[in-house]
Formats: C-alpha cells, structure tokens, sequence
C-alpha cells in the first residue's frame, strides 16, 4: 500500500500553485491584458478564493469527525513526484487549464484565473500550521492513517 503524507501534499502544492498563477499572470499580460486591470482581476481571484476556501458552510458540514486508521506494518509512502502531481488533481492543473483556454479570448479573465491558481496555494500555506504531519492518505480509498 502506498501512502501519501498530509502535510508534506501540502508542503509540495504550495510553491507549485504560487509559481503557476503568476507564470498564468504574467501569460495574461502576453496576451493582451492591460496592467491594471489584469492585477485587479489578479488580486480579486486570489482573495476571493481564500475567502471561500475558509468560509464556506458546507465545508463544516461536509466534515465529520474523521478517526485515522492504525498505518498498515507493509506501508510506503510515495514519492515527492507523486504526492505533489496527486495534490495538484484536479484543481491545480484543472485551474490552470482554464486560465490557459482564457488567455486568447479573455486575458483578464485569465488573470482572475491566475489569481485563483495563486490563492489556492496561498490558502493551502495558511491551513499548513493545522495539518497534523503523522497523517497519511491512500489516494485509492482515501482512506486516512496515523503514523
């Protein structure tokens, strides 16, 4: 069975999700976006998702009390590669492909995209202090272990 670590997930998305929005934002930029509304749309994106991602109700009552699993004794925990390309499906990529498909026709638009690539990994670097590093995830069942 191979596992994926939490808090390390975490770890890896963060700088992946930053560097993309502002590769996204300054793609915007290329295709056309003027500078101040493109930041604008930039900074709505960023700030709205964040607010979203820790305001939002149904996220408490999604949530029930979630006891982890004693970790199995033939347990391994993927590599880095795979943790990072697991955190990164769907949203990460599904955002950046949006904001990819936007860039033509719609480049501020693309830039409010940006802004949420880059606010997901901002929000994911202020949830971190709560991700508890002895929790493990198995992608397939997801299943949650205690190291």
């Amino acid at each position: 069975m191979t596992l994926h670590s939490l808090r390390e997930r975490t770890l890896l998305v963060i700088p992946i999700r930053i560097a993309l929005g502002i590769a996204l934002l300054g793609g915007a930029r290329l295709a056309g976006a003027e500078s101040g509304p493109a930041l604008l749309a930039f900074a709505i994106g960023l700030l709205g998702i964040v607010f979203v991602i820790f305001n939002d109700p149904r996220a408490r009552l999604a949530r029930g009390p979630v006891e982890p699993l004693e970790l199995p004794a033939d347990a391994t925990v993927a590599p880095r590669w795979r943790q990072a390309l697991g955190a990164s499906i769907p949203s990460t990529i599904g955002v950046a492909v949006l904001s990819l498909v936007a860039l033509g026709p719609q480049p501020t638009l693309a830039a409010l995209l940006a802004g949420v690539e880059a606010g997901l990994g901002v929000a994911a670097a202020i949830s971190l202090g709560r991700v508890d590093p002895a929790l493990y995830v198995d992608p397939k069942s997801r299943a949650v272990y205690r190291r």
